[in-house]
């Protein structure tokens, strides 16, 4: 029996760690998986599709014979079958740092594509894709890119700013923690685009499951970005410190 079970921060908070012990101990293969954003039940556990909310050590052996209380197929749960996913499209479904179930989602693709195109060509696909920034903004992302490429400089950097100070907001912290490879990605699409060798990511120093799931994934996947170099650097505990 496959288990899966978010390893996200506030799944983690709610004994997602433990819950994940007691059903290894009970024999389960465990996946430790990226949130589906349902935070109320979490710890979630998935089995075949089927999800058991707020699941605790002492329901393991219900889960696994078949007889707890569950929501159903969580992709046919009301919040998730109303919703389009785009930056989320893999929330739920893949290992955060497996290259093999990030590859298999269609991860890289974008890279690929950026690099035959070239970056003249990157940058006008961006422009007429009409995509936009997710700051508040929404500023066009082809302009700031052209501008960026037509700028004179022996070093150009692209700096993600991962401090997600604003109250109650957590988009950031989800990408990082469950889908960090489409945020190295994107990066490095960008860095392609504008000429650029090296990338910060700004992380607040009150996400330490981001900070370590963004070096571990920078890891990994430097062989296949380079020659684009990641590195992560942790704020000092202020919001103005992003600049």
């Amino acid at each position: 029996m496959i288990v899966r079970i978010s390893d996200d921060a506030l799944a983690i908070a709610c004994g997602a760690d433990e819950l994940a012990a007691a059903f290894v101990a009970a024999g389960a293969e465990v996946q430790r998986v990226s949130s589906w954003g349902m935070h109320w039940l979490e710890p979630l556990v998935e089995v075949d599709g089927i999800g058991y909310g707020n699941a605790t050590p002492g329901d393991v052996a219900a889960i696994m014979g078949g007889t707890a209380p569950n929501i159903g197929k969580i992709e046919d749960h009301v919040f998730i079958a109303g919703q389009t996913r785009l930056t989320f499209a893999r929330a739920g479904k893949t290992r955060p740092l497996s290259l093999e179930d990030y590859a298999a989602t269609g991860g890289w693709q974008g890279l690929e594509q950026a690099r035959t195109l070239g970056a003249a060509a990157t940058i006008e696909a961006v422009l007429q894709s009409g995509l936009r920034g997710r700051g508040g903004a929404g500023f066009p992302a082809g302009i700031k890119w052209r501008t960026v490429a037509d700028v004179a400089g022996a070093q150009k950097y692209i700096v993600c700013n991962a401090d997600e100070g604003d109250s109650a907001t957590f988009a950031d912290r989800m990408v990082m923690e469950g889908d960090p490879y489409m945020l190295i990605e994107g990066m490095a699409i960008a860095a392609l685009a504008v000429g650029a060798g090296q990338g910060y990511v700004y992380i607040r120093s009150e996400y330490p499951h981001a900070i370590a799931k963004m070096r571990a994934a920078i890891e990994a996947s430097a062989g296949i970005v380079a020659p684009f170099r990641l590195e992560v650097r942790v704020g000092a505990g202020a919001y103005v410190c992003g600049e």
